[in-house]
């Protein structure tokens, strides 16, 4: 059996689903490619429609994010069933595994070289994301995927999906009210799962931090911030006095019954496990297929197929290069490099996110190609609901179709709005992060399978991070001397961090090698404990980060290597986005293409 290990990453729905570019520039073929499509494209357009439709029809939430008029992308409403999506019972997994098993093989009788440069670029994203999804889906894997991880787990996704769920239309608050009921037998479904892995000795979680978020949810009851989120969403849809209240009245009535019974069931099952159960608090080394899982998982978080051991001598050796750039700052301006050692750092002077906002957008498109629908919306998290386990803050998705405004929402209890820390952070997922990722790629890709349902997270979030701190030269009022250690010296904490999540999975570190890691490597951690927890229950999430970060960095040094003073950084971020989310043997084709041209 295969249980929830992301059998096939395009028909697990997410609020975090990204993309890939198909507006690709051309280089050299096998053979001659003539205006005029031949059988074999046609047939893999016809296959990558089919999965796009497919995949909208079997999940209402994806469907619901991503498309307002399905029937104008052949989806048919009639087949999408309300609710939160595949159960993780054994029945349900065997029937999405035979799909996947069929997707897959029909995938592989295509002839990669018979396709388009386009093609090929879509061809070579579908393949890395079936290829780890397959090796993945192994039966010795069984039960070793988490559902409640500290960061991202389902107890922190459900709140977060309903606080900003969009409701369009009357039809729209009828289905949010069938999801709402949904919401215990899903979550029952999840804490099955999570009893059986934990019979299996596969149990490996922060109880902990699932149990404090929980009881913040189960003791504001209905007085909680979702459900006022919801009411508010129905209200302003203003269908009459009489209707408004009788369907917010069925959504409490639906809160009451499903959501909250949900998250007592969590706390009851949480509780029981912390009392009763065999819990992992080391790493996935310690399980009998934990080493080869991990490579896997890496793999799907770095976008390559480079092994833990690679990836730990990349991260090292950036270490080193950003401690002598740091030795070099401390030389050159050692008040600034104190400042930046003790956390004293200068404020921004900025009192709003929309102040961020609108300041970088003046300045962006002197480096990144224009984009013409920049709106926005960017609040803060409800305090009930946010995250003290390191979700700074997070952008929602927005429809493929329609004029829908691009939502992005901040921890606040991450950092003030006047800190550095929080200008980054709105960079990172506002401009020129993924709110204008996501706005070039609604504006220059076609493809609609690219746009909603290609997954690569360090291409993706490796930008974002290239974005925030590509960013710092636009903040005034702060010396770029600050602003240069502020950088150097987070790019190395993260380098280590990286390496230490690959010693706890893959090498088996217990909390003092992990605190000797970081002694011997001369940067104080004091106490480790809460770090090491967030790595152990979150294994290769930070990866996506800093690796992706990494793996740009060295393809702009390639870049800037080969054209010198020809080198152009708006070009080269253009010849970036035109690849699309991918990985990055494929963005890296597209960076050959800019040297070539601009050659």
């Amino acid at each position: 059996m295969n249980q929830f290990k992301k059998i096939c990453v395009w028909l697990l729905a997410g609020l975090l689903v990204f993309s890939a570019a198909g507006c690709q520039p051309q280089e050299a073929q096998p053979q001659t490619q003539s205006d005029e499509p031949t059988a074999e494209q046609e047939r893999f357009d016809a296959f990558i429609e089919k999965e796009f439709v497919d995949t909208m029809e079997s999940d209402y939430t994806t469907a619901h994010v991503y498309l307002q008029d399905p029937e104008a992308f052949g989806v048919d409403p009639d087949q999408i069933s309300v609710s939160l999506g595949t159960r993780m019972d054994e029945e349900s997994q065997e029937e999405a595994m035979a799909s996947f098993t069929a997707t897959c093989e029909e995938f592989r009788t295509f002839d990669r070289d018979e396709l388009s440069v386009e093609q090929q670029d879509i061809y070579d994203i579908f393949d890395y994301q079936v290829s780890l999804s397959e090796a993945l889906s192994d039966a010795k894997f069984d039960y070793y995927a988490p559902l409640f991880e500290s960061i991202s787990g389902l107890h922190y996704q459900l709140p977060t999906l309903f606080a900003d769920w969009q409701l369009r239309n009357e039809e729209d608050v009828q289905d949010l009210i069938t999801l709402m009921s949904d919401v215990r037998p899903y979550v029952d479904s999840a804490l099955e799962y999570t009893r059986t892995q934990e019979e299996q000795g596969l149990l490996m979680l922060d109880l902990d931090s699932v149990i404090s978020y929980c009881e913040g949810i189960v003791e504001s009851g209905e007085d909680s911030a979702v459900l006022q989120a919801m009411n508010d969403s129905i209200a302003a849809l203003e269908l009459g006095e009489e209707k408004t209240a009788q369907y917010q009245q069925q959504l409490a009535d639906a809160f009451a019954e499903s959501f909250l019974p949900a998250y007592a069931d969590i706390l009851d099952t949480m509780r029981d496990l912390q009392a009763n159960g065999d819990n992992n608090e080391q790493g996935l080394a310690q399980f009998e297929h934990g080493k080869e899982y991990y490579a896997l998982l890496l793999q799907q978080s770095v976008g390559s197929n480079k092994t833990p051991e690679e990836i730990k001598t990349m991260m090292e050796e950036a270490f080193n290069e950003h401690l002598q750039q740091l030795q070099l700052f401390a030389m050159a301006y050692p008040e600034e490099t104190q400042q930046v050692l003790e956390q004293d750092l200068p404020k921004t002077g900025y009192t709003s996110y929309d102040e961020i906002l609108q300041d970088l957008q003046s300045h962006i498109f002197d480096d990144f190609p224009q984009v013409e629908d920049l709106r926005y919306q960017i609040e803060d998290v409800n305090e009930e609901i946010a995250s003290d386990s390191g979700v700074a803050a997070y952008f929602n998705v927005p429809s493929l179709d329609g004029d829908t405004v691009k939502q992005l929402r901040v921890n606040p209890n991450n950092a003030g709005v006047d800190s550095i820390d929080t200008y980054a952070t709105v960079a990172h997922e506002g401009f020129p992060g993924h709110m204008y990722q996501y706005a070039y790629m609604y504006e220059n890709v076609d493809s609609n399978f690219i746009k909603a349902l290609a997954n690569v997270g360090a291409y993706t979030e490796g930008f974002a991070v290239y974005a925030q701190y590509e960013s710092l030269k636009y903040l005034d009022g702060i010396s770029q001397e600050v602003l240069d250690v502020y950088r150097e010296y987070e790019l190395l904490t993260y380098c280590l961090v990286i390496a230490a999540d690959i010693g706890i999975h893959y090498e088996g570190w217990s909390l003092d090698e992990f605190e000797n890691y970081f002694t011997e490597m001369g940067l104080s951690i004091g106490s480790g404990d809460a770090l090491y927890a967030q790595l152990q229950a979150n294994p290769a999430v930070f990866e996506t980060y800093y690796v992706g970060y990494h793996e740009i960095m060295d393809l702009r040094e390639k870049a800037e290597d080969a054209l010198g003073e020809n080198f152009d950084a708006k070009a080269f971020n253009e010849a970036l986005l035109e690849s699309g989310t991918a990985p990055f043997n494929v963005v890296e084709r597209h960076i050959d293409a800019y040297i070539e041209n601009a050659s």
